[in-house]
């Protein structure tokens, strides 16, 4: 048998019953409501030269399911087909482009279900090498990629203070705190209260207000340390400093909006907090003189 006409027969697909049919040169199928091959539908049909399959329900298309044809079919109609125009398909535009001819051409078109660009247009207007190419896909990738990786951090870098403090709150939020509680007296310790850790600004309002506060409802507490007057003389600075905090049974620190400004009273700020870090003792008393908000405050606070 050369030449089988199975036009107008309601097949749904074409399987591998086809078998045997070595001298097939000419099968036609159109006028049917085949959906799919299955891939080895062609294998024993080795010299078919025309296909034809005007009118079916046909939408995309295998490449190895014509492996053992591709070298020797010369034409093939496929008007009146839904087919879906996208990359998977490059592989046939490619193929009718070179050995074999697409009859019908100018009636062959892309369903609805295609590509935008693609929708209703001629199978023939189909570019594979513009819209499926690997190589500007994956530069584009590539590029979209790096400008997003900079992008974000930037942005990253710029807000990484504001992000490493959300991530401490949420750490709290998911894992809890245990809180741990010195087990020695404030007697066990070279100062009781020390309250350097202030702005300039700041420190009227200590004297006027905390220093009281303190004299009234911690009578025992004598050996407290109020402002920079109180550091020990002929010592650095921030040796005095460190020294005390490290020596007093609590740091009191008093945050306004000018003291989170001020670099002199963040260094103090980060010794005590270290010195907290370092301890893992909730020895740090923190004031708030005023309302500051969350992107003014110094991380941790």
């Amino acid at each position: 048998m050369k030449e089988l006409h199975l036009e107008t027969n309601y097949l749904t697909h074409l399987s591998s019953d086809l078998r045997g049919l070595v001298n097939l040169l000419a099968l036609h199928v159109d006028n049917n409501h085949i959906s799919y091959f299955s891939n080895d539908v062609f294998r024993e049909i080795p010299r078919l030269t025309t296909l034809t399959l005007t009118n079916n329900d046909l939408t995309t298309f295998n490449s190895s399911t014509f492996d053992p044809n591709k070298s020797t079919l010369e034409a093939i109609p496929l008007d009146n087909n839904p087919i879906v125009c996208t990359c998977e398909i490059g592989w046939l535009v490619e193929w009718i482009r070179g050995h074999i001819h697409l009859i019908n051409a100018d009636q062959s078109y892309c369903s609805s279900a295609s590509l935008d660009h693609l929708k209703r247009k001629p199978l023939s207007t189909f570019q594979p090498d513009e819209f499926c190419s690997p190589s500007t896909t994956l530069i584009s990738l590539l590029i979209l990629t790096g400008v997003g990786a900079n992008v974000t951090a930037f942005i990253m870098y710029s807000n990484q203070w504001v992000l490493k403090y959300k991530l401490f709150l949420l750490k709290l939020a998911i894992l809890g705190y245990d809180e741990m509680e010195d087990a020695r007296g404030h007697n066990e310790f070279s100062y009781d209260i020390n309250c350097i850790m202030c702005k300039d600004d700041d420190d009227q309002w200590m004297k006027d207000h905390l220093k009281p506060l303190i004299e009234e409802k911690l009578p025992n507490f004598h050996r407290n340390v109020y402002g920079d007057e109180d550091l020990i003389i002929g010592m650095h600075y921030l040796d005095s400093v460190h020294y005390i905090v490290e020596r007093s049974y609590k740091t009191v620190m008093l945050l306004s909006r000018s003291a989170v400004r001020n670099n002199w009273f963040l260094v103090k700020f980060r010794t005590a907090l270290d010195h907290v870090n370092e301890s893992h003792l909730e020895n740090m008393v923190v004031v708030f003189l005023e309302d500051i908000p969350d992107v003014e405050l110094p991380f941790l606070v």
